[in-house]
This record gives structure tokens, sequence and C-alpha cells, in this order.
């Protein structure tokens, strides 16, 4: 049996140390296709954006504000714009006097196109600049040169609508004021003072009249077509698109790689249990297996290999075969094994104690081989030859076995095993699901983790790896189902272990007894 060392711990440092950096990598790594699935989504959807809505130009005119004194009394009865007291109010109230449906509808009608007041509300925005007394005329369209003529016929036609409203007050002001001199005139006094004011004021509403113009209102500066459209250019939209993507794509593939319950591969088997990886069988396909237990050639060529290194501890050896959950392929690995061993000359004994779901003897013999639950003596025990090979000799299942049972069972058969074969081959329940065997593990030589990635499950794995270190056992290593072992992981592996485990009995060595 292995004994932990007292030096070994089966959490490594590098679990604790292992950096963000790593993780995310390793993340887009095991997710790479959502990642660049998510990605070339969002790059599709930029260029629909870009495709849908075309690039637009803005362009500005700019009306000057100059509002009437609150005690300006030549003016009195015009609709003109008068100090509030509060600047803002004062540009609010301009832009709503030039904003309106009337100038919209009368700006379509010069503009010609296709043009209509609603479109014209829709592309031209009013709104103070800043905190100043100047009112931007802003206007959008697909066009610079459009949208400048857009911007500067709002703002003449909204001028020109005040000032043709204007001229009608004045017309009637003047008129008014026109027949009250007149009568001040045939006074017996001549009107006085009141005459000469009147007189003053109607001069100057003249001069407005004449000068044909709002004089709180007036147009600053035209607008010109603009060299750059609005928003970002195409590429910059894409950019951000892509980096976007690649961002989301990431966070999904770490979410991903978090709530995923488990193993992902041979790096996350090292933070989790440094024991060496012995050996890796490929991915197969259901076409390319030939039976229950027969398989391609590239894939047996893992368990000879695992053969080679189980011979170079010596014979007479006892090797417990178990996993963390059920489906990894301990069975499958136990009858390879020994198919393994025999190839390479030996003979082998195979215990078939995983009574929960007895395969072993299917799986060897191509038959179940189940015996009545009340055999419970060893002698009573059927001992079966291998149809394929009769140098493996099988020891069915028990049903109805408990782990104490399997515990004295295990006693009893072992040592008879091992007289008449090289290896003893045990096929037990998922140890990270039941404890059937934990006995088993303690009466062995040696014990073999089979690790399925993007199967086993992390947390049955991290009960079975807890389950052998409180019991002071320590895996001989780890068989890989499903990938070949990476060169780089597989050193990885035995560095972790140098100094903390004790050395392997050379070949030809006597074995150390059950434990």
């Amino acid at each position: 049996m292995r004994t932990l060392n007292p030096s070994f711990s089966p959490t490594p440092a590098v679990e604790a140390g292992e950096g963000s950096l790593s993780t995310y990598l390793r993340a887009v790594r095991d997710h790479w296709r959502l990642v660049a699935l998510v990605t070339f989504a969002a790059l599709v959807g930029s260029l629909l954006v870009i495709a849908i809505n075309p690039r637009e130009y803005e362009a500005t005119a700019e009306i000057l504000i100059s509002p009437l004194g609150r005690d300006d009394d030549t003016f009195i009865g015009l609709d003109l714009l008068r100090d509030s007291g509060d600047p803002t109010r004062n540009v609010q109230t301009a832009a709503a006097l030039l904003d309106s449906p009337e100038a919209a509808e009368r700006t379509a009608r010069r503009l010609g196109g296709g043009f209509d007041g609603t479109r014209i509300l829709r592309a031209v925005r009013v709104e103070p600049q800043g905190e100043s007394n100047v009112l931007d005329v802003t206007a959008t369209a697909e066009d610079p040169e459009l949208a400048a003529r857009v911007a500067n016929t709002f703002a003449m036609v909204s001028l020109e609508l005040r000032q043709n409203r204007l001229q009608s007050q004045l017309d009637a002001l003047i008129e008014q004021l026109e027949d009250r001199r007149r009568a001040e005139a045939l006074a017996p006094d001549g009107g006085g003072e009141a005459t000469t004011t009147l007189a003053e004021r109607l001069s100057q509403l003249e001069g407005v009249r004449a000068a044909g113009n709002d004089p709180t209102l007036s147009l600053l500066r035209s607008s010109e077509p603009a060299t750059s459209a609005v928003g970002a250019a195409p590429w910059m939209i894409v950019a951000a698109a892509l980096l976007a993507g690649l961002t989301l794509g990431t966070v999904a593939a770490l979410a991903m790689r978090l709530l995923d319950r488990r193993i992902r591969d041979q790096e996350e088997l090292a933070t989790l249990y440094p024991v060496p990886l012995l050996a890796g069988v490929p991915q197969i396909t259901a076409r390319d297996r030939r039976g229950a237990t027969e398989l391609p050639a590239e894939a047996f060529e893992a368990f000879r290999t695992l053969a080679t290194q189980v011979q170079s501890y010596g014979t007479g050896r006892s090797i417990l075969m178990t996993s963390a959950s059920s489906g990894d392929g301990k069975t499958t690995a136990a009858a390879n094994l020994a198919l393994a061993l025999v190839e390479a000359g030996r003979k082998v004994v195979l215990f078939d104690l995983d009574v929960r779901k007895p395969e072993l003897s299917e799986a060897v013999m191509g038959s179940r081989a189940d015996t009545d639950e009340h055999q419970d003596d060893a002698r009573d025990r059927p001992i079966v030859q291998s149809l394929r090979d009769p140098r493996i000799v099988l020891l069915p299942a028990v049903a109805g076995s408990n782990r104490e049972s399997l515990g004295r069972r295990v006693s009893q058969l072992l040592p008879a095993a091992l007289n008449i074969a090289d290896y003893a081959i045990i096929d037990s329940s998922p140890l990270g699901e039941v404890s059937d065997a934990l006995p088993v593990a303690t009466r062995v030589d040696d014990v073999i983790l089979v690790v399925r990635p993007r199967h086993t499950d992390r947390a049955s794995f991290q009960v079975a790896r807890d389950l052998l270190q409180r019991s002071g056992v320590v895996a001989r290593g780890m068989l890989l189902v499903g990938e070949a072992l990476h060169q780089t992981s597989s050193a990885y592996y035995m560095r972790a272990m140098t100094g903390s485990r004790e050395a392997p009995t050379p070949a030809g060595a006597e074995p150390s007894g059950p434990g």
C-alpha cells in the first residue's frame, strides 16, 4: 500500500498561487468557440448598424438675442423680447418663439425636394448655446451641404416670420399714435411736452419699420457645410464592437468555467491532486470502438504504457482501479489494463467489487456472471477465465455486499489471487460517490484514479482525494480518459511530486505487503 508522506499535501501551493490571468486564459481556451461567436456577433451587429444608420452631418446657424430693457417704453404694445432679469429664461423664450410648426412648414416649402413640416421639425434643433445670449439652429442631414442649407433656411424663415408679425404690429401702433398726435395738436396748448415725446416715439418706431427687422433677434452667423460626420467613424464603431464582443465573450467564458462542475483539463488536475499522470487514453468515437473493451490501436497503446509502469513496481502486486464519479471509464480501464499485462506475458486476476453496478464480468466475458448474495465465503465464489485470454481470471461481484464485507473479502482473496497470478486488478465503485472502495484502498499496493476531463465531477473528485488522504493513502497516479497526455502537464506533475512521495519500487524488487 502506498502510504502518505508527512510532507505531502494533496492541495499544492500552485492552487493558491494561480493568478487571475491564468484563470482568464484557461477560460478563453476552454470556451474559445463561445468567445469567437460572441465577438463575431458583435462585429456583424456593428456592420448592420453602420449599414442601416447612414452617417449624418450637422450644420449650425447662430441667432443673436438682444432683449429690450424692462424700463423701455418706446416699444410698448409690440411683441418684442424683453429682459426678464434671467439670461437663461431670455434665451429659452426666444427659442420657443422661433422653433414653431409654422416656421417648419414654410422652410419645407422653400426647400422643396420632398420636405414637409414634420421632417423639418425632426431635423432641426433650436437650443441655447451654453449660457450665452446666442441661439443655435442646428440641422441634421445625410449630406453636409443639405444640412447647412436646412439650418440657414430655417433660421432665415423664423426671423422673417418675426419680422412680418412685427411689421403688422408696427403699422397698427404707428397709425394709432399718429391719430393721437393729431388730436393733441388741435388742443389749445398744442399738446405741449406730451406732443414732443410722442413725436420722438413715432420717429423711433418709423425707423424700426424702415429697417424691416426685429431689433431683439438677428442672424449672427450663417452655417457652413460640415467637414466630418457626426459621431464615431465606422472603423471606431467596428473596433468598439469587437472589444465589447471580446469582453462579453470572455465574461461568458469565465462564468461558464465558474459554474461548470466538471474538471476541465490536466492543468486543473494538477491544482487538485498533484500525483503523476500515468497514461492518457485519447478520445475515441463509437465507430472506432470494436467492442466493450476492444479499443483502436492508438487508444490501447495508452494501456501498454500504463502496464509498463505497473510492471516497473514489481510483480505480485494488487491494484485498485477507482474513479471520482460514475461513467469515468474505470471498468473499461481495468479490463484493458489486464489485457495489456497479459499481452506482456503476465497472468492477471480481475476482481469485480463494484457491487452496485457490476459490469466487469460483461466487459471481459461478454455476459453477466453475478453470484448469489449468500455466497459470502471465498470458497463459494465462482472463478471464471476470460474467453478472450485464459491468462485473465475473473472473480465476479457478489450482490448485496457492503463495505465491511468487501474489506474482509479482499483480505481473504488477495493472498490467494497473488499466489496464482502476477497481478490482481480490482474494479470498485466510484470513490467520490460511495465509500465502498475505501476499505479496499487501504489493503492494496497501488491505487489508480481514473479521470475523464470534461466529465468527472470536481466535487466528487475532491471527495475521493480527501477520503484517500484521511485514510493515509496516496494514489500511485491517475489514468486520463478521453485525451492524450500533454507533455508539459506530465512534466509538471512529476515536478510537483519531487521530494514529496516515496520512490517507486524498482522492477524485480519485493513488493510491499498489504497495509
